[in-house]
């Protein structure tokens, strides 16, 4: 998997909002999602977003999702 363009996601360019560059490593936007879940809007998140989620949890946490 290649950088990730924040732009395409708006709630991961949201929690992104301490990092400055476009383009970012997938392990970093998998880490923000945990880290930073609470601060997702899950009403308004894209299923395209949700895959993205998916694929990342798949890649970096083996299948799990370890919402802090």
């Amino acid at each position: 998997m290649g950088k990730i363009d924040r732009r395409q996601y708006p709630e991961l360019n949201n929690l992104l909002w301490d990092i400055h560059c476009y383009l970012v490593d997938p392990k970093i936007a998998f880490d923000m999602y945990e880290h930073r879940w609470r601060y997702v809007d899950t009403k308004q998140i894209t299923k395209k977003e949700k895959a993205l989620v998916q694929r990342l949890t798949n890649e970096f946490g083996n299948g799990v999702f370890m919402a802090a």
